[in-house]
């Protein structure tokens, strides 16, 4: 009886580590997609020295595009009815971004969207965001 549980030990022991082998071999290596990613937000902040309002209440809204991949020829980033800035050729891991700073703290948002003159997958390259939190009952 000890040996036929030691039997199965075994056996259930080298099922186990055939399946975790396999699994692990398996696994496919996944590089990065070329992509221009949109981020952004809005959040309030309190002035400390050096900052444009100190020992006051103030709003930063910020967007930026992230070039993932590869470099990204024509790139523009564009917030609705505000600013806007272009690069010729956004290199691989660079950023642009547009950023304001207002006084005070109150309700806001910022929208917009990125493009280039190269395909990419669409999904995130627009966006809004706001700094207003709504929690149900």
């Amino acid at each position: 009886m000890k040996q036929k549980m030691v039997r199965a030990a075994v056996a259930a022991a080298a099922a186990v580590g055939i399946a975790a082998g396999s699994v692990v071999a398996a696994a496919p290596a996944q590089a990065a997609a070329p992509d221009l990613a949109l981020t952004g937000g809005v959040y309030c902040s309190f002035g400390k020295p050096g900052d444009p309002w100190q020992n006051a209440w103030y709003m930063v809204r910020w967007m930026e595009v992230t070039a993932h991949g590869r470099n990204w020829p024509n790139v523009t980033l564009h917030e609705f009815g505000g600013a806007e800035k272009f690069s010729p050729n956004l290199k691989e891991g660079q950023k642009l971004r547009i950023e304001t700073k207002w006084f005070g703290c109150f309700p806001s948002s910022i929208s917009g969207y990125t493009i280039s003159s190269d395909i990419d997958p669409l999904q995130n390259n627009i966006g809004f965001w706001a700094n207003v939190q709504r929690i149900d009952n």
